[in-house]
């Protein structure tokens, strides 16, 4: 026999005695007169915490940092043009559209479902 075969037969051989009295100490769920423990309920609100309301700002001042920055137009050029991080690699291009392959397992004659002049 090899070692972990042995090993094995051992370890089977020292938990046998330990499982009857395991199974002997509880009691049978369908007895009649099982115990049963006590139910107990928690709300799912129990440790909420509520948003509280935020302090508000002085508006004029916050205007005052957006005409700063450059106003609305400033974020207009933001938006079209995405800082390019040193580093980074370029914007992956997606793929064109066009029929896909049926995924795996599919049901034959559902490839068509979608394509344009394809089985409705």
């Amino acid at each position: 026999m090899r070692p972990t075969r042995i090993s094995i037969l051992l370890c089977a051989l020292l938990a046998a005695p330990v499982l009857p009295t395991n199974a002997q100490s509880r009691p049978d769920p369908t007895a009649p007169g099982a115990p049963v423990p006590a139910a107990a309920y928690r709300s799912a609100f129990a440790g909420y915490r509520g948003l509280g309301d935020e302090p508000v700002g002085d508006w004029r001042a916050a205007n005052d940092e957006v005409r700063r920055i450059g106003g609305w137009r400033e974020y207009a050029r933001e938006a079209q043009s995405p800082e390019e991080k040193p580093g980074a690699a370029p914007p992956a291009k997606a793929a064109p559209a066009g029929p896909a392959a049926p995924a795996e397992g599919a049901l034959p004659g559902h490839g068509h479902h979608g394509v344009p002049g394809g089985k409705q």
